[in-house]
């Protein structure tokens, strides 16, 4: 899947030099961003392949809000989400079970800290399936 567009939205640089680091030596040709109206803007103007989105940016829920919006726009509503945060853990919340509902309008939710080897087959799954939307967390 190599030579595919992943947009990034992370507010922490070193996640988002991570994600950098474990991608770009693969073929994937990265966008990142730090913020929410940054990604969308990203978004807007070159459509990605894959979204990777943190849910915490400048709120504890703007990913989210993120999220909606890309779902809602006809250029980009079938692109594939990948939410990541640490929100889970830390809250006791288990994403997985809203994967693809109006809540959590994403095909999969990672839990950070984040591992190469997942974050890559989470993409890779995605990418395969097309952007439908699934009930699975990696």
């Amino acid at each position: 899947m190599a030579g595919k567009h992943v947009l990034v939205i992370d507010d922490d640089r070193d996640v988002r030099e991570a994600l950098r680091l474990i991608l770009e030596p693969r073929g994937y040709e990265l966008t990142l961003c730090a913020t929410g109206p940054e990604g969308r803007d990203a978004a807007a103007g070159r459509p990605p392949d894959v979204i990777l989105l943190d849910i915490m940016l400048s709120t504890v829920s703007e990913g989210f809000h993120v999220a909606y919006d890309f779902r809602r726009d006809q250029r980009l509503g079938q692109v594939p989400i990948i939410m990541i945060s640490s929100i889970g853990e830390t809250m006791g919340m288990d994403f997985a079970k809203e994967l693809g509902s109006e809540y959590l309008p994403a095909d999969t939710f990672l839990s950070k800290p984040l591992q190469a080897a997942t974050v890559i087959a989470a993409i890779e799954k995605v990418l395969a399936r097309g952007g439908k939307q699934s009930d699975e967390s990696v």
